[in-house]
């Protein structure tokens, strides 16, 4: 435990790597401010799963149009540049929603343009946390940008809902302005972060690089097999958002003002044990990933199995589906975070930015198609039959990768 502590020091200490991800934590705590207040506003006037699939699809449309030019323009231009534009970018953006002062009928429109600058900032961001720190150092680097990714948004829902509840949502975007702003001022403090030079570069060269480094994927397994686990965790995720305001409503009872504040602390509890997982075993990335994604499937299955036969009340309901938060964010730390390693692992650092751009294009894919779907199975099977059967599908898919990732021996 303290060599795993030390670890994180030695990267701590590094300002620059430090700056990057603080960045990140207050760029997410912003970005969780602005969907709690579209999701918990539309949900409150309709009701409906199928309209909090819709703000999903607002997130999630801007990254499938736009990742792979941001991807690849993250693989030409200095990351610095990318980061600093994109922040203040997106705070332009908020600032507009509170001057029109419609949380919901201008924001949706407006949140399209938020994501879409934000679609820059994240393979920037994503390849500039390698380029910061030795390749040895990866798994604790990643550890640590995954943890500011999901802690961010954990913390800021949390935080959001308590400040909805008491001011209501304007003050939530507010707020989130503020954090915007504060991280593209530390933005301006970051290094210069240009991609690695190649002699001769060109805009076409690059391209036709990218397409060898794209051919790389395609053609050696362990690097796809990473490529979409990384993806298929976060489309169950975009899945489970989609349910848990009208899960927490209809089936805990508790409104969607106060779910967050029960649902976020457990979800961050299980992000901490993830992150301690993952770096405490001694397992391979190809284990963990099918672990993470075995752990969401397992802690599905198993609570629609007794909400549907157990005719619990909703009092003691509360304990099984706390020990489902925690797992939920155990699973999908550990998921993502061995999946990203292995990725940034077997990618040359030149292609990182298109990579990690192009990976987002096919969790978009996945979130754009899984999000709708849950509203749907929703309304035609009800909350105890979608865990059940989309636990039972999500475990089986762990335990094919399990098989795969073990008879390839990665």
């Amino acid at each position: 435990m303290d060599k795993l502590f030390k670890k994180y020091l030695v990267l701590l200490k590094n300002r620059d790597f430090l700056l990057l991800n603080l960045i990140i934590f207050i760029g997410q705590v912003a970005s969780a401010f602005l969907i709690l207040a579209l999701i918990a506003s539309v949900f409150a006037q309709t009701g409906s799963s199928l309209a909090v699939s819709g703000i999903i699809l607002s997130f999630a449309v801007p990254s499938f149009l736009l990742m792979a030019f941001a991807g690849l323009t993250a693989d030409i231009f200095d990351r610095k540049t990318i980061i600093v534009w994109a922040n203040f970018a997106i705070s332009a953006v908020v600032l507009l929603i509170l001057i029109s002062g419609q949380v919901v009928y201008a924001s949706i429109p407006l949140a399209f343009f938020y994501f879409a600058a934000n679609s820059f900032f994240i393979p920037a961001s994503s390849a500039a946390t390698a380029q910061l720190v030795k390749k040895r150092e990866l798994l604790t680097a990643n550890s640590i940008f995954i943890f500011a990714l999901a802690g961010g948004v954990i913390m800021g829902l949390f935080i959001a809902a308590i400040i909805s509840f008491f001011k209501g949502p304007f003050a939530v975007l507010f707020v989130c302005e503020v954090l915007l702003v504060i991280a593209a001022v530390l933005s301006l403090f970051l290094p210069k972060l240009p991609p690695r030079k190649r002699q001769n570069l060109t805009i076409l060269k690059t391209i036709a690089d990218i397409k060898e480094g794209f051919a790389y994927i395609l053609t050696h397994r362990e690097a796809w097999f990473f490529f979409v686990m990384f993806a298929v965790v976060q489309g169950v995720i975009a899945f489970g958002i989609t349910l848990a305001p009208g899960f927490f409503d209809r089936v805990i009872g508790i409104p969607i003002e106060k779910s967050p504040i029960l649902i976020f602390p457990l979800i961050g509890l299980g992000v901490i044990l993830g992150t301690l997982l993952a770096h405490l075993s001694r397992f391979k990335e190809g284990f963990l990933t099918s672990f993470g994604l075995g752990i969401l499937g397992v802690g599905s299955l198993l609570l629609g199995i007794i909400i549907r036969f157990s005719h619990l009340g909703r009092i003691l309901i509360l304990a099984p589906v706390s020990l489902y938060l925690v797992a939920i964010g155990l699973g999908a730390v550990v998921g993502l975070t061995a999946s990203r390693t292995a990725l940034q692992k077997s990618v040359a650092h030149n292609y990182q930015g298109t990579v990690f751009g192009a990976n987002i294009i096919l969790a978009s894919l996945f979130s754009g198609i899984l999000s709708p779907a849950a509203a749907t199975f929703e309304a035609l099977w009800g909350y105890s039959n979608i865990l059940t059967w989309g636990g039972a599908v999500i475990s089986i898919s762990g335990v094919v990768s399990y098989y795969v990732a073990y008879k390839w021996k990665f």
